[in-house]
């Protein structure tokens, strides 16, 4: 363990004077070189500045990158639920409509069986009634769809 450390401390003091010995002698003047050091500087501060304000930018961007997917995908949502609603309106109106004209081709069977004691007895006027009589034909209801700028 002795010689351990005696060999590291060897070699740490070889490696200081080495560092020692290989300082450079200055090529240009402490005042040129004290000039380019603070042009360095100013370059590395702008350097910074520009990148704060370039990593500012992208947050802007990945901000309102991120709020317009989730407005695309509210509206999306939306979108389904309106086409749902739609479909479920026009089976509801389908369903109506095949309700009326269920009760519509009962109802006269009823009114004729009601009458036939008239209709016997004046057989004319129940056969112009019977002719004259048209059924109305069930309204066909367009579900209005949302459009983008009335959801939005």
């Amino acid at each position: 363990m002795v010689a351990a450390t005696k060999a590291t401390k060897v070699s740490a003091v070889s490696k200081n004077k080495s560092a020692a010995k290989k300082v450079a002698v200055p090529t240009k003047k402490a005042s040129v070189l004290a000039r380019e050091a603070q042009a360095a500087k100013k370059r590395l501060l702008k350097l910074r500045a520009d990148m704060k304000k370039a990593i500012e930018a992208a947050k802007r961007e990945v901000a309102q990158a991120v709020e317009a997917a989730r407005s695309a995908l509210r509206f999306e949502k939306q979108a389904a639920k309106d086409k749902l609603a739609a479909k479920k309106a026009k089976a509801a109106d389908a369903k109506k409509a095949a309700g009326k004209v269920a009760a519509t081709k009962a109802a006269p069977k009823k009114a004729v069986t009601g009458t036939k004691a008239s209709v016997k007895a004046a057989p004319k006027k129940a056969a112009v009634k019977a002719v004259t009589k048209k059924r109305t034909p069930a309204k066909a209801v367009v579900p209005t769809v949302a459009t983008p700028e009335v959801s939005a």
